[in-house]
C-alpha cells in the first residue's frame, strides 16, 4: 500500500522547507486568537496537528494547559526539544483516532491542518474527534484555506532557498484538490515531496463540523477579523461550539 503523502512530507526537510513559519508569527496568531476566544487563563487547550509544537509553545506561555496531537515523530521530537518549562504535553496519534472524552476547553486546528484525505468521510471524522474531544459547550476554531482565493491566486511555480537547500515548488488544482510538488536539491542531491489539500468550501465545512455536532457561529477571512469573503480572504476561519 503506497504511503499517504503526509507521513511522507512530514519529516526533516519539511523543517527547513518551512523555516520561514516562525515562533514570532506563532506569537502574534496566539495572542490574536486567544483575545478573539476571550480564553480564561488555565484553559484546556488540544493543538490538534501541533507540528513542531510553535503555536503550543505560545499558548503555554500566556498560561494555558496544552496539549500537542500530531502524527509525526519527527515534529514531535522537535516539539519536545522545545518544551516551554515542560508545560505542554505531546502526544502521537492519527487525527481521526483521538481518545479525548471531553476533556478540551478548546481545540485549535490551525495553518491548514485539515482535508488531508482522499475520502470526505475520512475528513469528517477529525471534526468528530474534536467533537469527543471537546467538553460540553467547548470552543472550537479551525484555520483553514480559503479555495476561493486559492483558486483565484495560485501561483503555479515559485523558486527559493533555505539555508543549503534549494527548493522548487509547483502548484496546480486537480479533481478539487490543491496539489503542491516540491523538489529540493542539496548539495547534488534531489529529493520529492507532494503535498495535497482538499478544497472544501464554506457551506461543506459547515454541513460536516454540524453532522458531527459542532455549531458554527463566526468565520472570519483572517485573524485580524476581516469579514470572511468567499473569492477575496485569504483564510476561511471557522468558529464554533460543542
Amino acid at each position: 500500500m503506497k504511503e499517504p503523502w503526509y507521513v511522507k512530507s512530514f519529516q526533516e526537510d519539511y523543517l527547513k522547507i518551512y523555516a520561514h513559519r516562525t515562533d514570532e508569527a506563532a506569537e502574534q496568531e496566539m495572542k490574536q486568537i486567544v483575545q478573539l476566544l476571550d480564553m480564561p487563563k488555565g484553559s484546556r487547550v488540544l493543538d490538534l496537528c501541533c507540528g513542531n509544537g510553535r503555536h503550543s509553545r505560545q499558548l503555554a506561555k500566556l498560561d494555558y494547559q496544552v496539549t500537542g496531537i500530531d502524527l509525526s515523530h519527527v515534529l514531535l521530537d522537535e516539539a519536545r526539544k522545545a518544551n516551554f518549562a515542560d508545560k505542554i504535553t505531546y502526544l502521537q496519534s492519527d487525527v481521526r483516532e483521538l481518545s479525548f472524552e471531553e476533556e478540551f476547553d478548546y481545540v485549535l486546528n490551525l495553518f491548514t491542518s485539515f482535508g488531508y484525505f482522499e475520502q470526505v468521510e475520512e475528513n469528517q471524522k477529525v471534526f468528530q474527534a474534536i467533537y469527543r474531544a471537546l467538553k460540553g459547550g467547548g470552543v472550537f476554531l479551525i484555520d483553514f484555506l480559503n479555495p476561493g482565493y486559492i483558486r483565484k491566486n495560485l501561483v503555479p511555480e515559485s523558486y527559493r532557498e533555505s539555508g543549503e537547500l534549494k527548493i522548487r515548488e509547483k502548484r496546480r488544482i486537480e479533481k478539487n484538490q490543491v496539489i503542491k510538488d516540491i523538489h529540493i536539491e542539496q548539495e547534488g542531491a534531489e529529493r520529492q515531496y507532494q503535498e495535497k489539500v482538499n478544497l472544501f468550501e464554506y457551506e461543506e465545512m459547515v454541513q460536516m463540523l454540524q453532522a458531527s455536532g459542532l455549531t458554527t457561529e463566526r468565520v472570519y477571512g483572517a485573524f485580524d477579523l476581516q469579514p470572511y469573503d468567499e473569492a477575496d480572504s485569504p483564510r476561511m476561519i471557522l468558529i464554533g461550539k460543542k
